[in-house]
């Protein structure tokens, strides 16, 4: 079994990675933007809520012989740290699907391109906006990933991204085994 965590800002391909890859694996997809949207604003510390609800749903899933695909920013070490203790209590594998889009102008335009959707307010939907939060200490923690680790330029055509993802996996079930 494995859990893929994908990590990455938002806009970067994630949500569009993760789907994809649920199709075409068959493994079931945990969006923490699909929980987030449902909850209140006004509950103290939202944002861990809903990663706290994607793990709890994604190690059921586990415990129950599948593997699974959380989609997250993964942004904190704290988040990296619920995703290796969840596999390790599920007996699952852990592998870290990191998105980034080095084109800026494409970045820019997917960011900007959510104005239209009318999601929630915590979505990020302009990109000048989003430039500023980029700024916040907070929002660069780096910390370090001991787990197999990809980082898939999303800029690429999307085939191109799952045919690399799909190679990627491939060699990691076979060390695996």
């Amino acid at each position: 079994m494995l859990l893929i965590a994908l990590k990455g800002f938002s806009g970067c391909g994630k949500s569009t990675i993760s789907r994809a890859l649920s199709q075409k694996l068959g493994w079931p997809l945990i969006d923490k933007d699909d929980i987030r949207d449902l909850l209140d604003d006004t509950i103290p510390l939202v944002g861990g809520l809903a990663y706290e609800v994607m793990f709890n749903v994604a190690r059921r899933q586990l415990q129950q012989g599948l593997s699974v695909i959380c989609d997250s920013p993964l942004t904190g070490s704290i988040s990296y740290e619920r995703a290796q203790a969840i596999s390790r209590e599920a007996h699952a594998s852990l592998a870290i699907l990191e998105c980034v889009c080095s084109d800026s102008s494409n970045w820019e335009q997917r960011i900007n391109a959510r104005k239209t959707l009318q999601l929630p307010v915590h979505h990020q939907t302009d990109w000048h906006s989003f430039q500023h939060f980029l700024q916040q200490p907070a929002t660069q923690e780096s910390y370090t990933i001991t787990h197999p680790h990809l980082i898939i330029d999303t800029s690429q055509p999307l085939d191109v991204c799952l045919t690399e993802i799909m190679a990627w996996l491939e060699r990691l079930v076979h060390y695996s085994a």
